[in-house]
């Protein structure tokens, strides 16, 4: 606890002498920044040397540029406001003020301010995983620069593509678009660009194992890497050096090369490659079994994680740190981590997902009590309408008869829209009761299974093989709930806010292959085969994130009910009317046709896999919802004992690729 507290001591005095010499370096040059541009340069400047007197700065640039109402200047500052969030982690934070900066760059046509600035939406997306998105990002940012013929826009949007194509294992891909950034960048001055190039070579050619050719590129970005702008890419070559000479098997050189980076992100202050640097060396140490010096540079990133609150690389290292002590004998230390990381991971994730189901229950009680008021003012329209038809008699014989024709139309009416209000009642009822049915046996029984074989492991009462399989169970049963909370959480969502769409035409192969790697460890414990047989040339005009979500829980479910030994196959074929057909066979236990009936409805009963794999239907009927809103259909034909052929339909097109 003291340590933490004098870290956190040491920060804030890191900030307060780096405000300090912010301002030193402000009263230097011109006693103050007089206009937006000075910000700006003084922004630049610090953005790695100093982050903290940076963000000083670009506050008080931000607000001049608003007074001044500049808004050139005010778009070039809201974007290195987001680089600054962005070198911080707080990626949530820098999208949105990278959304700003492109409203405001499309506002001024301002074609190289916008082109650079898809680019930056497009590293968040890759970040995130969103591949496609980060994609179309750059390819968006590469045809803005070509058409204004800026050429720095251009190899920034290649070297960036490169990176995707990395992502993705499109490896040719990758060199061929770094290629074309080097011809590009011998036409241009050196720049920050030129030396994410490198760096970019480097990772591919650690990909392909061809590590002297990474070395030489990297070694040529370092060369150039040697002003105060360069600091903070300057360490990320040193840590890619480190990495392709330990990958090549000369550690030594690897750990001499991350200390040297080490040393120089702390002498700039930059927090996120400092622990870069303590995680590689931490895993290298573990590899060369000094598991001492390994648990010395956990802790050292641990310090990081707590102090700037990441929350999921603080989980990571908690439990490595575990598995750690759990080799070197201290396994009161390692249990004892191992429920820090657990805490952990229930405040960062369950209590988030604890508040959206709560806040489901109270859009639920405000629906009823909605639909009581409508009740009432129903009746009370009633007796108006009574008092009315009295009023009337007295009038004449003829209105009378007028208006209690008139008043037993409306009752008929009224009577049949209450009808149909206590009917649309009784099912949100219905749905509510099994959505939280789902919660209380789904959720609570791997809780309470949970609970009872941590006091086993607590009370030392097991032997070591056991506890090891205690401990596979614990972390099956916590994997199961989690899995069925995210579904959970995103069918609540849906029934409150509704399907969304992002539609873009993707390639489906691409995200096909990556969904499958995901469960290829699945498969291959259960020595199962996965076919794919989807042409190349077929596009879809749909949500990629809704393929990626259908594509899982279908792979998932295939593996999940087929014996071990068993056959998975992906196929793809267009249809009439620009449609696309997707099949997932499987040759497994099949479903009985009692079960299909009710396959994608919430009153479906979750069953266990073939090796008692848990699971619920909310996947399946996501998946539904899913396919309808981007307009397609899915069907299921089962045979018991000889498996189950799921199919969908998604809008879309032959691309010629010749």
């Amino acid at each position: 606890m003291y340590a933490r507290r004098n870290l956190i001591l040491f920060f804030s005095l890191l900030t307060f002498l780096n405000l300090l010499g912010a301002l030193s370096y402000a009263q230097s040059n011109k006693s103050k920044p007089q206009t937006s541009a000075d910000y700006i340069d003084i922004v630049k400047h610090y953005r790695y040397l100093n982050p903290d007197s940076a963000l000083y700065f670009v506050k008080e640039g931000i607000a001049k540029a608003k007074h001044d109402k500049d808004s050139v200047s005010l778009a070039a500052l809201i974007n290195q406001h987001g680089m600054i969030d962005d070198n911080a982690a707080r990626y949530k934070d820098a999208y949105h003020k990278y959304l700003q900066a492109e409203t405001l760059y499309r506002k001024l046509n301002d074609k190289i301010g916008l082109a650079s600035t898809l680019v930056r939406l497009g590293v968040v997306e890759q970040r995130k995983g969103n591949y496609a998105k980060s994609l179309g990002y750059f390819f968006n940012a590469l045809k803005i620069s070509e058409n204004s013929n800026d050429k720095l826009g251009m190899l920034e949007a290649r070297v960036c593509l490169s990176e995707s194509y990395l992502n993705i294992g499109e490896y040719d891909n990758a060199i061929g678009q770094l290629r074309t950034a080097q011809a590009i960048n011998a036409q241009i001055p050196l720049s920050n660009f030129t030396l994410n190039m490198y760096i970019s070579f480097g990772n591919v050619y650690i990909k392909l194992k061809q590590y002297d050719q990474a070395i030489t590129y990297i070694n040529e970005g370092l060369s150039k890497s040697n002003k105060v702008a360069y600091n903070g890419l300057k360490i990320s070559l040193l840590i890619k050096l480190a990495q392709a000479y330990h990958e090549k098997g000369s550690d030594m050189e690897a750990i001499k090369i991350l200390k040297e980076a080490l040393a120089f992100s702390k002498e700039i202050k930059n927090v996120l490659r400092q622990l870069t640097c303590f995680l590689d060396l931490a895993k290298i140490y573990v590899e060369q079994k000094s598991l001492t010096q390994a648990l010395t540079y956990y802790k050292e990133a641990l310090a990081i994680t707590e102090t700037y609150k990441l929350y999921r690389q603080q989980i990571d290292i908690l439990n490595n740190m575990s598995v750690l002590y759990k080799t070197t004998g201290n396994l009161t230390q390692a249990l004892r981590l191992k429920e820090r990381s657990y805490e952990l991971a229930d405040e960062f994730y369950y209590k988030d997902m604890l508040k959206q189901i709560t806040s489901l229950e109270t859009a639920y009680d405000r629906e009823k009590s909605n639909a009581r008021l409508r009740e009432l003012e129903l009746i009370n329209s009633k007796e108006k309408s009574f008092n009315s038809v009295i009023l009337s008699i007295a009038i004449g014989t003829l209105i009378v008869l007028l208006v209690t024709f008139a008043f037993y139309y409306r009752s008929t009416f009224l009577n049949s829209l209450l009808k149909r209000t206590n009917q649309q009642l009784a099912e949100s009822n219905a749905l509510k009761d099994r959505f939280f049915s789902i919660v209380a046996h789904d959720i609570r029984s791997p809780l309470v299974s949970t609970i009872s074989i941590l006091k086993l492991i607590h009370n030392n009462e097991l032997d070591d093989e056991l506890r090891s399989e205690m401990v596979q169970k614990l972390a099956l049963h916590c994997e199961n709930s989690l899995e069925i909370l995210d579904k959970l959480l995103k069918w609540g969502q849906m029934q409150i806010k509704g399907v969304r769409l992002n539609t873009s035409e993707f390639s489906p192969i691409s995200n096909i292959d990556k969904n499958v790697a995901l469960f290829q460890e699945a498969a291959e414990k259960k020595m199962m085969t996965i076919t794919i047989n989807v042409p190349q040339n077929i596009m879809l005009q749909a949500d990629a994130d809704h393929f990626d979500f259908v594509i899982r829980n279908l792979i998932a479910n295939a593996i999940k009910f087929t014996q071990t030994g068993g056959e998975i196959e992906l196929r793809a074929q267009p249809v009439v009317n620009n449609m696309i057909r997707f099949e997932v066979k499987d040759n497994g236990v099949g479903i009985s046709k009692a079960r299909i009936d009710k396959l994608f409805e919430l009153s479906a009963v979750g069953t266990k896999g073939t090796s008692s794999e848990e699971g619920t239907s909310l996947g399946l009927m996501i998946c539904k919802e899913f396919i309808l809103a981007n307009k397609g259909e899915i069907t299921v034909e089962s045979e018991v004992g000889k498996g189950t052929v799921f199919t969908f339909t998604l809008k879309g097109f032959l691309k010629n690729l010749a």
